[in-house]
């Protein structure tokens, strides 16, 4: 990086900050500051869930996974991924708008209660700590700026969170909609250089056929438990949170079913690149010597020119920075309007002191997530981690609160959340493995959770039945 490109980057970083301050004017009330009053056009709908999807995990992350995935990470974790996102878009998306106020814990406590409400709220704030994120930055900065990745990662903490105190959704939703557009430019402009510099698709099989040759296969590059870890992972959308908000604060329930459906040709164009890059990186370090997510940095940097550098950085840590903001946003939200709410009985807090628990939870997100980002080796393996929590407890309970019509008790909700709490709990302290392979915890839990489900709907009380005698609408 040159003195050129770092001005680049102070500039766009200087500027940004300039927008969420605007916008913190107009972000005075919770509808505004959580909801961007329920006002956001199919296009901001567009980049604020590319940008909160391809953050770190999603790019810097991706590649380095696919360093030993290969060609199996498209068409186990991309092919899979986007498949399930059809549904979301053509049926789930406007059942959200409809059904959920804006949190996923509001759709809990419909239909299995307060104390479901609760324990799914405390699941979700967990996942909003975005670890993974955290881990990214600071592998970018090591790379970039060959500075101590903790450093790094703590300045561009204190970015994020004071985008998500200013700007609230509408400044998170005009950032993302920047940084989206120059990630998405900047990445895909460094890789015919990087994919022609080792001979394109044919110098990639000649160098990993003898070294690495389950890398050029469809299914090859993965073990059996991980593949059917990533392909129920690729359901976790259904739970995250940040989906459930940008939906509920769209304009219309139209507007987040086609926001999704254009995404899906851009998700799978640039899931192209970045496994790519993954692999090429594995034809220059057979061995990975170094950290694959440092040596993609540095790659793209030496593969483009001066200013486009500084964009490239100011796309990648901006995309990083939007995760981040938004899953702050999101958990803090959860805490005041839903946690604090219901353990004060019901009682909601002004909007103003609602707005200042979410600025003093961003806060200490951010420390927890610094305190714990560069425990893992890879930044997917952060990612995984989270998603893996949320996903035996959340899943089953959210999924038949949106999806079923039929009968749903209290009992069934909680009795889900808690066997799959156990169980991964359980099974992560003491895991199993099978013919050598370590089986995930999730694969063990979703379907004890499944099963929990079931046996509890024969007991407590059914909330949508007893709203139904009452008249009670969503």
């Amino acid at each position: 990086m040159t003195i050129i490109d770092n001005i680049v980057v102070v500039l766009c970083f200087i500027g940004i900050m300039l927008i969420g301050y605007y916008f913190s004017k107009t972000s005075q009330d919770m509808d505004s500051f959580y909801k961007a009053n329920r006002a956001l056009p199919w296009s901001l709908v567009v980049g604020t869930l590319m940008a909160s999807w391809y953050g770190g995990a999603g790019v810097v992350g991706t590649v380095g996974y696919s360093t030993t995935m290969g060609f199996a990470g498209f068409f186990i974790w991309s092919i899979g991924a986007h498949a399930v996102r059809f549904p979301l878009a053509l049926w789930v998306a406007p059942k959200i708008s409809v059904k959920a106020k804006g949190t996923m814990p509001d759709l809990l406590r419909e239909h299995y209660g307060k104390f479901a409400a609760v324990l799914g709220a405390i699941a979700i704030v967990i996942t909003c700590l975005s670890i993974a994120e955290v881990g990214a930055v600071g592998y970018v900065g090591e790379a970039a700026w060959h500075a101590n990745k903790f450093v790094v990662a703590a300045i561009v903490v204190l970015f994020s969170i004071g985008v998500t105190c200013l700007g609230g959704l509408m400044g998170v939703a005009v950032t993302d909609m920047i940084f989206f557009f120059l990630m998405v430019t900047c990445v895909s402009s460094a890789f015919p250089k990087m994919f022609f510099g080792v001979g394109g698709l044919e110098g990639i099989k000649a160098a990993l056929a003898e070294p690495a040759p389950e890398m050029l296969t469809a299914f090859g590059g993965i073990p059996i438990p991980q593949a059917a870890m990533l392909i129920i992972l690729c359901i976790n959308l259904y739970k995250d949170p940040a989906f459930y908000q940008r939906f509920a604060a769209a304009n219309s329930p139209k507007t987040g079913k086609r926001a999704m459906l254009l995404c899906f040709s851009i998700w799978l164009s640039f899931d192209v690149v970045t496994i790519m890059t993954g692999t090429i990186i594995r034809v220059k370090d057979v061995a990975l010597a170094t950290q694959p997510e440092v040596s993609y940095i540095s790659m793209v940097i030496d593969n483009l020119p001066v200013v486009a550098r500084g964009l490239f950085v100011v796309g990648i840590l901006g995309a990083i920075i939007s995760t981040l903001d938004s899953y702050y946003l999101i958990g803090g939200e959860i805490i005041s309007n839903d946690i604090i709410y219901m353990l004060r009985g019901d009682k909601k807090l002004s909007d103003k002191a609602s707005i200042n628990v979410t600025r003093v939870a961003a806060i200490i997100f951010g420390i927890i997530g610094l305190a714990t980002a560069f425990k893992f080796d890879r930044v997917y393996d952060g990612l995984i981690f989270l998603n893996s929590i949320s996903m035996t407890l959340l899943f089953v309970p959210i999924i038949a609160a949106l999806m079923y019509e039929g009968r749903k008790t209290t009992v069934a909700g909680i009795a889900s959340m808690i066997v799959g709490a156990v169980t991964w709990i359980y099974f992560t302290l003491f895991p199993v493995s099978i013919g050598g392979e370590s089986i995930d915890a999730i694969l063990i839990g979703l379907p004890l959770s499944f099963i929990a489900f079931l046996i509890g709907n024969r007991f407590g009380k059914d909330l949508t039945e007893e709203r139904k005698k009452l008249g009670v609408k969503y």
